[in-house]
């Protein structure tokens, strides 16, 4: 696990990875702005007040809308990441594993479809989670434990199901299910951090590939399972 860790903040500066960095960002923050300008227009086309009262209305949902969007931020820029994650992985896969044969290209609309599946499950996993706010530490552990077994289970799918069809690649996480879920957790955490949460996705695709293959060389000298491929 701290292996993993090493290897892919140790290839952050990597060119490929930078560019899907900049990409998720740029993308990101262009949503960001694009939301908030859109819901004060139309907060000023619906009120059908004037005047001060409209000014007031507009302030008000210009910053009820910058609130809303930042806390949708970071499963913006997961939705985004997913559809970028092919890029991360193949870019893991060629300076770690170079042995590795060329996986099967991930259609866009598959990228896509990950990419708004990881933004759906990041924004339920934390509504549901709002209600214990008022105990932090409860929070946090009920954020973290819920996010982790989720997006430990679909980072894995992103990488696996690029070389193993997609029953395969379950049966490998239900036999390594506390490995990916602690693997998940550490990308939760990441998740909640101010900041690190807007590169994090990023990031938890390019630790994943580590984190599976680790998985499949301790197959290798032991127990028989399904081998993400060579």
């Amino acid at each position: 696990m701290f292996s993993a860790v090493a290897k892919t903040l140790g290839q952050m500066n990597d060119p490929r990875i930078r560019g899907v960095i900049g990409k998720t960002l740029g993308l990101a923050i262009l949503g960001y702005i694009l939301f908030v300008a859109l819901v004060y227009m139309l907060i000023g086309w619906l009120s059908g007040l004037s005047g001060w009262l409209e000014g007031l209305a507009q302030f008000g949902g210009l910053f009820g809308a910058m609130v809303i969007a930042w806390f949708l931020f970071p499963s913006i820029a997961a939705a985004i990441a997913g559809i970028f994650a092919d890029e991360v992985i193949d870019a893991v896969e060629d300076k770690h594993y170079p042995a590795l044969s060329r996986a099967r290209p991930v259609p866009m609309l598959s990228a896509l479809a990950d990419g708004l599946k990881l933004a759906a499950i990041a924004i339920v996993a934390n509504l549901l989670a709002l209600p214990f706010l008022i105990v932090p530490p409860v929070y946090f552990l009920i954020t973290w434990g819920v996010n982790g077994w989720l997006l430990g289970r679909e980072y894995f799918e992103m990488v696996a199901f690029r070389r193993l069809d997609r029953e395969t690649a379950r049966l490998l996480h239900r036999a390594h299910i506390r490995t990916f879920t602690v693997a998940g957790i550490l990308i939760a955490i990441c998740l909640t951090i101010p900041f690190v949460n807007l590169i994090a996705p990023v990031l938890g695709a390019a630790f994943m590939v580590h984190i599976a293959q680790n998985v499949v060389n301790q197959r290798d000298r032991g127990a028989h399972a399904p081998s993400l491929g060579r």
